[in-house]
This record gives C-alpha cells, structure tokens and sequence, in this order.
C-alpha cells in the first residue's frame, strides 16, 4: 500500500490528491507515509494493516495524467498534436480558443510551451474527442475563408491531421507520411503479420480494413499492428464499420 502511494507520489500525484481521488480521508493516507503524526509513543509509526475497502479505494487509484491535479505540469506534446490535427481538419486556432475558453491571441504562444497544466491537457483532449472526425462549418463565406486559411495553414507546417499518429501522446516522431505511390502490399502484409512496420496512414487504414473483415477487435487489431486501440477505433468509424467484441465471438466459436 505504502510503495502504490509512493510510485503514485513519483507520477506527481501527492498524497492529498490520492485521498481526494479515493474518497478517504488525508490524514490516513499521509500516515501509511511519515507514519502516525500525533504526540505519543507511536509518534512516526507507519500503520501496519488498512481496512480492505480503504485499500481497495486507493489501489484503485491510478498513475495517469487524468488523475493528476489541474496544475501540475505535464509535456504538452500530446496537446500540441491534438491542436495541431484540428487545425489539419479546418478548426482555426480561434475557434479551437474560443471552445477552450482561451484568448485567442495567447494561442501562438502556447503552441511554444514545452509544459502546460494537466487541467488543460485534459481540456483539450475532451475538445479533440469531440471534434476530431467532423470540419467546422463552413457553408457561409466567411466560414469558408476561415476553413481554407486553416487547412492552408497547417499544410505550410506539415501538421497532421486526426489518425496520422499511432498513438498521439507517446509517439517520438511522426509515422510515414502518405506517398504518391499508393499502399505498398509488402508493408501492409507485415503489418498483418504482426511486424512492426512503419505504415503511412493509408496502409493503417487497409491494415484495419483487412483485419476487420476477419472479424478482429480493435484491440487485437491495435495489439497486432502496433498502435493505440483509440486509432483503430477511430479509423473503423471512419470507415464505417461495425465493431467486434473479441470475447464474444471467442464464446460464439465455443458454442
């Protein structure tokens, strides 16, 4: 129990936001870590049983940036990214502000940012899952100008776009751009395999594809051509396809 609070403590989550997480109480928390803190004999003496629901509780919580307090810093490479997409899609650094409750004109310079709060992290990951598969309006001529210049914008910088990236968050570089001469079968067949290729985002998609019409999950699919089940999720409902529970059809084969 101590060593969970401890890694939890190393993530940066302290022991009052274990407590807040948990539902229980600080001083119980903080005392499986310096020990019992009032005046006694027992002064410092680190408790040696929990109760099981209280253990439970705080087992339960998790070393994940979601659980992180709202300003603790964090890399804001993954926020960049997901930015960055939404422009590719034609979102305008404005509006995305805007949606963010954000002045637009800080935008430039939070773009240069190396660390950013993991309250706004998470801001923009709820904005990213919401926007990610849809363009802006733009119907109206000045909708459509911004549309453009947004689209235009991003293509100068060579941004990607949503479902470029094998996993957004942990990726070091980006995956192979899309070339002109179309999906080379090799890569994908190795891919399928289980090889880990470095698939451009087309040979990802015929990669899903092909493993869909197998009936796979998402996540054997994710599992087999190495990138994250949100991406393969993402990239079956862009292709408008139905999703698979691997334990359900392991049950029907049983059958």
């Amino acid at each position: 129990m101590r060593e969970h609070i401890l890694k939890l403590g190393e993530f940066g989550i302290g022991y009052k936001r274990v407590a807040e997480l948990a539902g229980v109480g600080i001083t119980g928390v903080r005392s499986l870590i310096w020990g019992r803190q009032d005046p006694g004999p027992r002064y410092g003496e680190i408790p040696k049983r929990v109760a099981r629901e209280k253990a439970a509780k705080i087992l339960a919580v998790q070393a994940t940036i979601e659980n992180l307090g709202a300003r603790k810093s964090i890399p804001a490479r993954g926020a960049h990214r997901r930015v960055q997409a939404l422009v590719a899609r034609g979102w305008s650094l404005s509006k995305i502000a805007e949606r963010l409750g954000m002045n637009g004109s800080n935008m430039s310079s939070f773009m240069k940012r190396t660390m950013i709060g993991a309250g706004t992290h998470r801001a923009i990951v709820e904005l990213y899952e919401e926007l990610w598969d849809q363009a802006p309006p733009h119907d109206e001529w000045r909708d459509k100008i911004a549309y453009s210049r947004s689209v235009e914008f991003a293509r100068q910088r060579r941004w990607l776009p949503p479902l470029a990236w094998d996993d957004i968050d942990l990726d070091d570089e980006p995956p192979a751009p899309d070339g002109e001469g179309g999906i080379d079968e090799m890569a994908v067949e190795l891919a399928i395999d289980g090889e880990r290729v470095r698939l451009t985002p087309e040979e990802r998609r015929e990669a899903v594809r092909r493993l869909h019409a197998v009936r796979w999950s998402d996540g054997r699919i994710a599992e087999t051509i190495h990138c994250n089940t949100k991406t393969v999720g993402r990239i079956r409902e862009e292709l408008g396809l139905e999703a698979f529970d691997q334990n359900e059809l392991r049950q029907k084969g049983a059958a």
